[in-house]
């Protein structure tokens, strides 16, 4: 007895070991169906992914899934939701084909911008910026002189071209701001990669009404000719100016009348005493850390 019933365990339980091929779950196997040229006989098109085409309506440009590519749910589709095409024939359906096609690349032609007609326009707006001219002077006389020069010049086809060239108030704002944002950022990158920087800040500004904001790096200094290459001939010139204007509202029997190239030197003296100062304070505040550092262990 003890005999039968641990055979039958052993029995049940190999049987339990078992996989039950009934649990296995068999994997679909996916198939992309492909578009023929019959469908356009039920108004469809195909689009998308070559591999596996979505079929698309002619009549309503809706989308169906991949499974939908069959005969009977194109038809189905053609039959319920526009009845009163279902029995036109393939000519109508290749028309209607034909014009959504022609007016698809007609609306990529019109919304595509070279990227020589951005080019264009950001030339045409950094030479607005740098006259100080209004931003409409773009578009109201920029733009029609260049069209008129290219046309006597080179042809009417080029016009066409040129006419493509956005000048806008808007667009030659918006160009101004891009640019300066871009120009920001890079003085931002390259003070950051510096080991070591100098700010001069000054909220006044010079005789041209420009404020001036002056980043002053060792490294960059050391490739200079001389400290002076920093500013500009004008802004020089502005200083040397001022600076002897004011020796004689001091005392007009003494003026300094100090010339452009003493005032270079005097700049150059400042800039490299500047560098000396945040040199030692960056030195004493490296030394400030090292000290708490040091009382803290």
């Amino acid at each position: 007895m003890d005999k039968f019933l641990f055979g039958k365990q052993s029995t049940s339980t190999a049987e339990d070991d078992e996989p039950c091929t009934s649990s296995i779950a068999k994997k679909r196997k996916i198939v992309n169906r492909k578009y023929s040229e019959d469908y356009i006989r039920y108004g469809f098109y195909w689009c998308g992914d070559e591999a596996a085409p979505k079929p698309l309506c002619v009549i309503c440009n809706e989308q169906l899934t991949n499974d939908s590519m069959v005969p009977s749910k194109l038809n189905g589709h053609l039959t319920s939701k526009h009845p009163n095409c279902a029995k036109k024939d393939m000519s109508y359906f290749q028309r209607l084909l034909a014009q959504n096609l022609k007016q698809k690349k007609f609306m990529m032609s019109t919304v595509f911008v070279s990227d020589k007609v951005v080019e264009a326009s950001y030339y045409i707006a950094k030479l607005i910026a740098r006259e100080k001219k209004p931003h409409t002077i773009g578009e109201k006389l920029i733009k029609p002189a260049c069209m008129e020069i290219v046309r006597v010049m080179l042809g009417p086809k080029e016009v066409q071209e040129v006419s493509k060239v956005s000048l806008s108030a808007e667009t030659i704002k918006r160009r101004i701001g891009d640019m300066s944002t871009d120009i920001l950022n890079t003085l931002i990158l390259k003070l950051i990669a510096a080991n070591n920087f100098a700010l001069q800040i000054d909220e006044s500004t010079d005789i041209k009404n420009q404020a001036q904001l002056i980043a002053i790096l060792p490294e960059f200094i050391e490739k200079l000719e001389t400290p002076a290459d920093l500013f500009s001939e004008n802004l020089i010139q502005t200083i040397t100016n001022q600076s002897n204007f004011k020796s004689v509202q001091d005392n007009i029997n003494k003026p300094a009348n100090i010339t452009k190239q003493e005032m270079e030197q005097l700049i150059g003296m400042i800039i490299f005493i500047s560098i000396d100062l945040v040199t030692i304070l960056i030195f004493l505040l490296n030394m400030h850390q090292t000290w708490v550092l040091a009382a803290m262990s």
